[in-house]
């Protein structure tokens, strides 16, 4: 009988990071866990304002 396979929402993305990643976030003072949520967000087409909300990229003024 095989094992059943761990439930895992579609919403959710696992994402494995090498140990120096998180080293060269914490060296430059940025939290490993919101380069991460910034990095995801700009996959999506998105971006974090100054009040911490997703807007879209394209609304972006120089």
């Amino acid at each position: 009988m095989s094992k059943p396979k761990p439930f895992q929402p579609s919403n959710v993305l696992l994402i494995e990071v090498p140990p120096q990643f998180i080293a060269l976030c914490e060296a430059s003072g940025a939290s490993p866990q919101a380069a991460l949520r910034g990095m995801a967000a700009m996959v999506c087409g998105l971006r974090y304002d100054d009040c911490n909300r997703l807007l879209p990229i394209e609304g972006v003024s120089a």
